[in-house]
């Protein structure tokens, strides 16, 4: 008999939530799934804003695609849970927010409930079935969490935001 431990509840969702956001990443790196692939992930990124376009393409899809798979297996998990966690918050302010919350608009529902589990799961931390657990990595999961998901969130309110380039004033000859 299976007793329903709440380490186990979290197993099954950072399980569930890591391979979900892993599988975007796969889209957007190597267009599994009917994804874009890179090259079109990259023109996306440049129409939503990020300069240079290329480096917040990978970083994005590099962090759902290796953030998303750490989470799974409980990798680094505080770590790997920012990493996500900011990524939906991207997706929410970049893409869903201005069509509403229900998905059926393309709204921001589903990204949404992706970064409330990332925020649950990296503010515990380590939890038995985990990578983390069988390697002891003990680390001080609100305060680690905290601090990527800062950074992070700030790096890409300046990487999105675009820059506003002045017109210069001409010499007259």
């Amino acid at each position: 008999m299976i007793v329903m431990t709440s380490d186990l509840a979290l197993a099954i969702l950072r399980l569930t939530a890591g391979l979900l956001i892993a599988g975007h990443g796969a889209m957007k790196v190597f267009g599994t799934f009917r994804g874009p692939g890179l090259r079109q992930w990259t023109s996306h990124v440049a129409g939503m804003g990020f300069r240079p376009a290329v480096i917040w393409a990978r970083v994005a899809a590099g962090g759902e695609l290796v953030g998303g798979l750490a989470l799974a297996v409980g990798f680094l998990t505080p770590i790997a849970a920012a990493v996500c966690a900011v990524n939906m918050l991207v997706a929410i302010w970049k893409v869903h927010w201005t069509k509403g919350l229900w998905v059926t608009q393309g709204g921001y529902e589903y990204p949404l409930v992706l970064f409330v589990l990332s925020t649950v799961i990296g503010l515990r931390g380590v939890t038995e079935y985990s990578l983390d657990e069988m390697l002891g990595l003990a680390q001080s999961a609100p305060l680690t969490f905290v601090a990527v998901l800062i950074v992070g969130t700030v790096l890409a309110a300046i990487g999105g935001t675009p820059v506003r380039v002045g017109r210069r004033r001409q010499r007259a000859a």
